[in-house]
């Protein structure tokens, strides 16, 4: 579908049969089979289309959940934000879905599922009013496997911020050009300052590395326009550095290959996976260091090469 982007899917990239559904208009109901994990799923567009049912085809009659249904008030109440946690669960081999939450512009509906310490967690966030859900797509079989969300963004979408609360916001866009060069500074405790250029040799930074005996060393990637390379995605840690919350580590994902990571990978992982979207800027927090980080995201058809 062009203009749109694809978040996920989160869980096992394995397991059951893929499955895709897109909506003819707006997304009205939500309808989920629950217990100690999500056994299947399904949607209704305010058309009054009903999808098929996502899961929900073990045998066993008393392993189908608990239905539960979310009716959204749609055009006026819209989802923002998806998020859950997936892992192992009975004698399956590969992940499923173990829980689910739904965030809309008014509420939160959820969680279903099981919770407790149980599962990696993930979040789906949507764009808000400036991006549209136009479906649905993952893996199923006896469970939900696998879930991820197609969105046809009006604007550039935000994700993040990953990190800690410290130091100062920072952001940028570049436009209707593109991320041509980061410079990463980095030892093996934590990212102290990133910066960039865009395609028309525009600088935004550094962010971060205002203590002047602590900068770390500089790592340069650069993206040329001839190689039709460019920014996808981030991934990296979270956590803890000299009493801050900070980012530790940070690896960039382009449309051939992955930099880094640079820094060093302890504390909370964080990670974006996306596919049909190309990073346009960035954003978070910085002072000494860098403390958090978001990227703003758009459909590749507006990238010039």
């Amino acid at each position: 579908m062009e203009g749109v982007i694809s978040l996920g899917a989160y869980g096992s990239s394995t397991g059951g049969d893929p499955w895709s559904y897109k909506l003819s208009c707006g997304l009205k109901e939500i309808i989920i089979y629950e217990d100690r994990n999500i056994k299947s799923i399904s949607f209704k567009d305010a058309s009054g289309f009903i999808s098929g049912t996502f899961g929900g085809n073990n045998p066993d009659p008393l392993d189908k959940g608990q239905e539960r249904k979310i009716v959204l008030n749609w055009p006026v109440e819209y989802l923002i934000s998806i998020s859950g946690t997936h892992g192992k669960f009975n004698d399956i081999p590969d992940d499923v879905i173990l829980s689910l939450s739904f965030q809309t512009n008014l509420k939160t509906y959820g969680p279903f599922g099981t919770t407790t310490g149980r599962g990696e967690p993930f979040t789906a966030p949507i764009g808000g009013e400036d991006s549209l859900v136009v479906g649905f797509f993952g893996r199923s079989g006896y469970y939900l496997d696998a879930l991820g969300i197609y969105v046809k963004p009006q604007a550039n979408i935000s994700f993040g911020e990953w990190g800690g609360p410290g130091g100062d916001p920072f952001g940028f866009t570049v436009g209707r050009s593109w991320i041509k060069q980061i410079t990463v500074y980095q030892d093996s405790s934590n990212i102290k300052s990133l910066s960039f250029k865009d395609g028309n040799d525009n600088e935004y930074g550094p962010f971060g590395g205002n203590n002047p005996n602590n900068v770390g060393l500089p790592t340069t990637i650069e993206f040329e326009r001839g190689s039709a390379e460019y920014l996808t995605s981030i991934s990296g840690t979270y956590g803890k550095y000299l009493n801050l919350t900070v980012i530790t580590s940070i690896s960039f994902i382009t449309n051939l290959k992955t930099y880094g990571p640079f820094g060093g990978e302890t504390g909370t992982p964080f990670s974006l996976p996306i596919q049909g979207g190309v990073v346009v800027g960035f954003h978070g927090k910085s002072g000494d260091f860098v403390d958090s980080i978001g990227v703003y995201v758009k459909p590749h058809q507006g990238l010039i090469l």
